[in-house]
């Protein structure tokens, strides 16, 4: 993906991009050990993969002591496509409409589920 990805930055003539997809692709590629220790360099770029998963993971923890406390935790990620700014609040009020249909939605499904057991 990201070769592709480079190929598009190479054509529209954008460097900067171009770099910054190199570094992703470069991502972890040396592993260095040291006093039996594995180290590397992550890219740190929003659309690699690895950095992201990573990125999560850490927001995870940030959070673990809050969520342990929840009965039954779910992760959900909304996404939309970008909007023009006159849209946004329409776009954010759409967002939290969907997210109250998902929670009652899951809310109906874990009460039936209850009440066959």
């Amino acid at each position: 993906m990201i070769l592709s990805l480079m190929d598009v930055a190479k054509q529209k003539g954008d460097t900067e991009k171009q770099n910054s997809y190199w570094n992703t692709y470069y991502c972890q590629s040396n592993i260095i050990s040291a006093e039996g220790k594995l180290y590397g360099k992550y890219c740190k770029n929003r659309f690699c993969t690895l950095c992201c998963s990573i990125r999560k993971a850490e927001i995870i923890n940030k959070y673990l002591s809050i969520i342990k406390e929840w009965q039954e935790p779910y992760f959900v990620t909304l996404t939309v496509k970008s909007c023009k700014a006159n849209r946004l609040k329409v776009m954010i009020v759409k967002l939290l409409q969907g997210f109250s249909i998902i929670k009652e939605k899951q809310k109906k499904d874990v009460k039936e589920i209850k009440e066959l057991s």
